[in-house]
């Protein structure tokens, strides 16, 4: 009797526990759907249970191999074996002018006076400077201007290859090497137009390293390029990057310049200037020139291809100054509506004007033609006609297909020297014979009139050449002649060209050279006497 309650107990006691244990599992599971109810029920924010973390993203791609370490160890290898290769023939250049600054003398507070106006529009050359002597005035020494770019070693003899924009007006150069020696500098012959310039430093018994100009031309764009210089003063700096175009063009303010811009997104910055642009081969493809931004980079660098500059460095080792050909032919954009709108060819360059006397007005060339062909060569614009013409020489034939009036004519035209835009070349350089000499006596330099040069001194169908500068105390000075005059006639002969005056100008005459002489809406006989020699 007493084994049979306790057996009962136990049985007991173990359903009890049974049961509870169901209940609390249904419990559990019930307060578990009614917080995922509630979850998806509440608004937004107050959900009651935060939502389960979702596992760990698995990589999508697998970890760098062996041998692709190794590639890119190669190439970062490549890069530093090119700035070491190179380096040594970087220079910094710093370079310092003397500034000038006029002070008013005693006597008559308004200057001298000339015998006319010069015209409402002013000097078609910027504000005057030293040139423009007023006879009031007097020139003293200002504060000294200082400056800093870079440049390459292109021969062993001490020649640097450089910017025009950073040695061009400079009174003193100094070149530091990559060892921190320093050598003084002088200029042999500057290039205005391409932007390029040669110095040269006595090296006596320091070891110069010469980099070697590669071909731009093979360039491809995406090719990996290095720029060397010194940015903000930090020597041999060294950027990596592509080639992002070719053949850029119209860049900054002097867009009539010759441009054919390597583009490049290695960075450049003020005092690249000058400075090589290589290929991994350590070779110079392109000198730095400019930037596109507000002083500094922004990925959008410009180089002077190595192709262009390799004519231009030559011509200044041999004579301090280019010597270029031109047609004297002023082009216009040319459009596809324009040639719908003429019936003529698509593609082509159209002849907005035409320099008096010039090359190409000689051969025939009119107004309104389009040069479709130069030497057999299509034509897609006005800057592979540029192209093209240098490639010849001074003096060389240069065959011209234009269309005129629904036909295709070829003519011949002998191609003519362009009148540099530069000072006056180094002594080294200088000229030796007479007609210039008696130039320089009278203190005058000379530009032959062009149409954009005719547009901005605002003078229509005249024929003459501009005065470009006036040396103060000089005979010309003493005349009341000023830059920006335009002489139409040396001693009642008219004159198309430097030539013409020049020779004129050179031959002596008792008394004096009568100069007739426009300047803005007037014109005016001037009397020059050249000082005795």
């Amino acid at each position: 009797m007493n084994g049979k309650p306790t057996t009962f107990r136990l049985f007991r006691s173990l359903a009890l526990f049974t049961t509870g244990a169901l209940i609390t599992v249904a419990c559990t599971k019930v307060k578990v759907s009614w917080d995922q109810q509630a979850s998806a029920a509440a608004p937004g924010g107050q959900a009651v249970v935060a939502p389960a973390v979702p596992p760990a993203a698995q990589p999508t791609l697998p970890p760098p191999t062996a041998n692709q370490i190794a590639d890119a160890r190669s190439m970062s290898r490549t890069f530093s074996q090119v700035a070491e290769q190179v380096s040594p023939s970087v220079v910094s250049i710093r370079v310092a002018k003397k500034q000038k600054i006029k002070v008013m003398r005693r006597g008559n507070p308004f200057g001298r006076e000339f015998p006319f106006h010069f015209g409402p529009f002013g000097s078609p050359f910027g504000s005057p400077d030293e040139e423009d002597e007023e006879g009031g005035s007097e020139e003293r020494q200002g504060p000294v201007q200082r400056g800093s770019g870079s440049g390459v070693v292109i021969d062993t003899k001490g020649y640097i290859l450089t910017n025009n924009h950073v040695v061009g007006d400079a009174d003193d150069i100094k070149v530091q090497f990559i060892d921190g020696k320093e050598l003084p500098a002088k200029i042999v012959g500057t290039d205005s137009r391409s932007d390029l310039a040669v110095i040269r430093v006595e090296a006596k018994d320091y070891a110069l390293k010469a980099a070697k100009l590669g071909d731009s031309e093979k360039l491809l764009v995406g090719e990996w390029v290095m720029a060397i210089g010194n940015p903000f003063g930090l020597d041999h700096t060294v950027t990596v990057g592509v080639i992002s175009a070719k053949g850029r063009s119209g860049i900054g303010e002097n867009r009539g310049s010759y441009q054919d811009f390597l583009q490049t997104d290695a960075s450049i910055n003020p005092g690249n200037s000058g400075g090589p642009l290589v290929n991994l081969s350590g070779e110079v493809i392109g000198i730095n020139t400019a930037i596109l931004g507000p002083g500094g980079n922004i990925g959008i660098g410009f180089a002077v291809p190595s192709d262009m500059a390799k004519p231009i460095v030559s011509e200044l080792l041999t004579s301090g100054k280019v010597h270029r050909p031109y047609l004297g032919i002023s082009m216009q954009p040319y459009e596809s509506e324009m040639a719908k709108a003429m019936g003529a060819p698509e593609k082509g360059a159209l002849v907005g004007g035409l320099n008096a006397g010039g090359p190409a007005e000689k051969a025939g060339v009119r107004r309104g033609d389009v040069i479709t062909k130069v030497d057999g060569k299509p034509i897609s614009n006005s800057r592979d006609v540029q192209r093209q013409v240098l490639t010849h020489r001074v003096g060389d034939a240069v065959s011209l297909e234009v269309w005129r009036d629904g036909k295709l004519l070829t003519v011949s035209a002998k191609a003519g020297e362009l009148p540099s835009d530069d000072a006056s070349p180094p002594a080294s350089a200088g000229a030796t014979d007479e007609a210039s000499q008696a130039k320089a006596k009278l203190g005058l330099s000379m530009q032959n009139l062009t149409p954009q040069l005719a547009e901005r001194l605002g003078v229509k169908n005249a024929q003459g050449v501009v005065i470009s500068g006036v040396k103060p105390g000089s005979p010309a000075s003493e005349a009341g002649l000023q830059r920006g005059d335009l002489i139409l006639e040396v001693d009642r002969h008219p004159v198309r060209s430097i030539e013409e005056a020049t020779k004129i100008l050179g031959a002596q005459r008792p008394g004096g050279h009568v100069l007739l002489v426009q300047r803005g809406d007037n014109s005016v006989y001037i009397l020059i006497r050249p000082t005795a020699p």
